[in-house]
């Protein structure tokens, strides 16, 4: 019997790990992300605010659509995805940051 149960552990975990892929989480956590960086293609940075994304499952590209429906459509080399802390957190690591290239 524990032999069986083992085995069936083994075989889930196999098999949900099969499942998983990307960013699509079988858990049910969600990736949110406020802010991306996208890098154009006459090489300049693109800041923008991020309504929603999706990841291509059978390609390495990501789509980005702004809160004005703008679309951007991209490897993911090419788009960074940003979810900062709080601003007060922020500034203070900025300026221990700071502090520490002084020192």
């Amino acid at each position: 019997m524990k032999k069986l149960a083992i085995a069936t552990l083994l075989l889930t975990t196999f098999t949900l790990s099969g499942c998983e892929g990307g960013n699509k989480d079988i858990w049910g956590t969600e990736y949110e992300f406020k802010k991306a960086e996208i890098k154009m293609m006459d090489g300049t940075v693109k800041k923008v605010k991020v309504k929603e994304w999706s990841r291509d499952d059978q390609a390495n590209n990501i789509r980005v659509t702004t809160p004005d429906g703008t679309s951007y459509y991209s490897g993911s080399e090419n788009i960074m995805l940003i979810n900062e802390k709080n601003e007060a957190t922020t500034q203070k690591s900025a300026k221990s940051s700071e502090s520490a290239k002084n020192y």
